[in-house]
């Protein structure tokens, strides 16, 4: 039935299947029992209030209805519907009638529950979702590429939203709410106009603050996760009272996964960071014990001191911690559905509570492990790093070009840019998803553009400035420069030039941001000499502040780091600000002979002095360079 408001009344003055004199057993959030409609040895009857009340469903047999329709089928099966429903609602009426003191009797339900008006418009909003997903083939097929289905989905309102207000409109005259409710509560209703699963969220009363709204098609450019009601961020998705022991994961169907499989307490930060709040909320409702479990993030470094921070939190408010880090790539939703329930209950157990100390023992641990793997997961003939093209052999010398800090310089000293800029554009070309920052703090960025174009067609930049006489050379470089554009377009080329505020401290900040979306990431600074410094004043030497916070840099987000500067050989060897030879990684030092170019990469910290030598070529017009064939 599409109101499904026969008896709502009855129904939402909080009928409880208590009430139906059957054993029940916690599966999660919800109840079980077993099913008297087709094995009555089969604990599969789910009962639920995903939708304002609570509901059955055997996951079985498929039998499902309100209560009403429970104890007419089950206890006055022999009479004809009407008698047994008019017995059913007598039944209940009366069991309510004990619950329910004299006083509330004439009050309107929502006026007597905390969240008034907005949550009736709320639950309207889940009924009618619930009712879109049971018509929608959209819907179930992603539910069924996610593992659920259309009846498991419905034991947490979880239901279909095409994007149309005005359906939902007509639906909501029927049920008594107007469309000014609808636009004050639903406010941001009428803002996205995708497809998308819904799924509430209930406060630890039961009552929707929430419903959220999951794009269907991931090839959209909208939000994947949005709020159609704005409401309070800081209750966890899931919430439940008297829960000693509530287990905090991440993403929606990581909660709802977990719950489904009969873990109990799973909660959900909804994609956000942890907060004093949630852990308060979490302690209000009878928590003493909590377990974090998050996914792998790519910086090792910045999560372990986060759950540092998050750890710090908790025992601010007298709570025991636990924290648990995921494998590469692995969800709590994949490694129930893979594993079990089980499974993961016992990874909690086996868990020790954190302090300091400890976690930093298991983030050690997981670490060592991790790299283990990683190494034995790469095949001997296999470089780790970034491959290159135009320098095949120190690509093979130096394994790829891998996470590091790397100064690079030249004799004489212009040729420094030409290499960067050359060896900029073989790793675009030859790691397709890779994404480069060029950072020119010497020369303006319309001068990197010209230097990488004439590169491309093997001419000089005086060329690529202006329109030739000769046609055909007109359309090379237009065609080289749609090229280039498509870099930029697909975001794996960007170019920063120096600006008047630009500093380290803003520079770490974008590169973070960046990397949240590009892993594969690499940057060159070329003229390290000329970066503002806006911190360690502590450091008197300018040198000796730079290096060090390019080093915070590359700790930071782990990545290959190349910086452009300046060095000069001598009878003692090559010289220049000391910082950057003794925190380098490698030095990248070429230099002319006798009319040709030799490049050596020279590393102490790699296990060898003389990682590298060898010939290069330059264009005699680009100077573009690469090996010596």
């Amino acid at each position: 039935m599409l109101l499904d408001q026969d008896h709502t009344g009855l129904m939402q003055t909080k009928t409880h299947p208590r009430q139906l004199g059957i054993p029940l057993s916690r599966w999660g959030r919800n109840l079980i029992a077993c099913c008297p409609f087709h094995a009555p040895e089969e604990t599969s009857l789910f009962f639920y209030d995903a939708l304002g009340y609570w509901r059955y469903r055997c996951l079985q047999c498929g039998a499902a209805g309100d209560l009403v329709e429970f104890v007419m089928r089950s206890r006055f099966n022999g009479l004809e519907e009407p008698a047994a429903r008019a017995e059913a609602i007598d039944f209940l009426g009366e069991q309510e009638q004990e619950q329910v003191p004299d006083t509330f009797q004439d009050e309107h339900p929502w006026i007597r529950e905390v969240g008034g008006e907005k949550s009736k418009v709320l639950e309207c909003f889940v009924r009618y979702c619930h009712w879109a997903a049971c018509k929608s083939p959209s819907s179930a097929e992603y539910l069924a590429k996610r593992g659920w289905n259309i009846g498991q989905a419905q034991l947490y309102g979880i239901g279909y939203y095409s994007g149309d207000p005005e359906p939902f409109a007509s639906y909501c005259l029927l049920s008594g709410v107007e469309r000014h409710q609808i636009r004050f509560y639903l406010d941001n209703l009428e803002a996205y106009h995708e497809p998308r699963i819904t799924i509430p969220a209930r406060n630890s009363k039961g009552l929707i603050h929430s419903v959220f709204g999951r794009l269907i098609d991931d090839n959209m450019h909208s939000h994947a996760y949005v709020s159609y009601a704005s409401g309070p961020c800081d209750i966890p998705f899931n919430i439940q009272p008297e829960n000693e022991k509530p287990i905090i994961v991440e993403g929606f169907f990581d909660a709802l996964t977990a719950d489904l499989a009969g873990i109990p307490g799973v909660v959900s930060t909804m994609y956000q960071e942890v907060t004093q709040s949630h852990l308060l909320k979490l302690k209000a409702c009878g928590a003493e014990t909590v377990t974090l479990i998050l996914r792998r993030e790519p910086n090792r470094r910045t999560q372990e001191y986060r759950v540092q921070r998050y750890l710090k939190m908790a025992e601010e408010i007298g709570l025991r911690f636990k924290s648990i880090i995921l494998p590469k790539d692995e969800t709590v939703d994949q490694v129930v559905r893979k594993n079990g329930a089980d499974e993961l209950l016992s990874l909690i157990a086996h868990t020790e509570e954190d302090t300091i100390h400890t976690h930093r023992r298991s983030m050690l641990l997981q670490d060592i492990k991790e790299n283990f793997d990683t190494a034995m997961g790469c095949p001997p003939d296999v470089n780790v790093g970034y491959t290159l093209s135009d320098f095949p052999r120190l690509a093979k010398e130096i394994d790829g070009v891998q996470s590091g800090c790397f100064y690079v310089s030249a004799e004489p000293f212009g040729l420094k840019t030409s290499f960067l800029s050359s060896l900029a554009l073989d790793l675009i070309r030859s790691n397709p998803k890779l994404k480069l920052i060029y950072i020119a703090l010497e020369t303006p960025r319309r001068q990197i553009f010209d230097k990488l174009v004439a590169m491309m067609i093997g001419e000089s930049v005086l060329t690529v400035r202006k329109q030739n006489a000769d046609e055909q050379m007109n359309q090379k470089i237009l065609e080289t420069t749609k090229e280039l554009i498509s870099y930029v377009r697909n975001n794996r080329l960007e170019i920063w030039e120096d600006q008047p505020s630009f500093d380290n401290t803003e520079m770490l900040s974008v590169l973070k941001d960046e990397q949240k979306e590009h892993p594969d990431l690499v940057v060159i600074i070329d003229g390290i000499d000329h970066m503002k410094i806006s911190d360690r004043p502590d450091l008197v030497d300018i040198h000796e502040r730079r290096s060090s916070v390019m080093l915070d840099i590359y700790k930071a987000l782990d990545i290959p780091l190349f910086l452009g500067g300046e060095l000069v050989r001598s009878e003692q060897g090559l010289e220049g600000p000391r910082p950057y030879l003794r925190d380098s990684d490698a030095i990248y030092w070429l230099e002319s002979k006798g009319g040709n170019l030799f490049l050596s990469v020279n590393s102490k910290r790699l296990g060898a002095n003389h990682l590298y030598e060898g010939y290069l070529e330059m264009h005699p017009l680009s100077n573009k360079m690469q090996e010596v064939q």
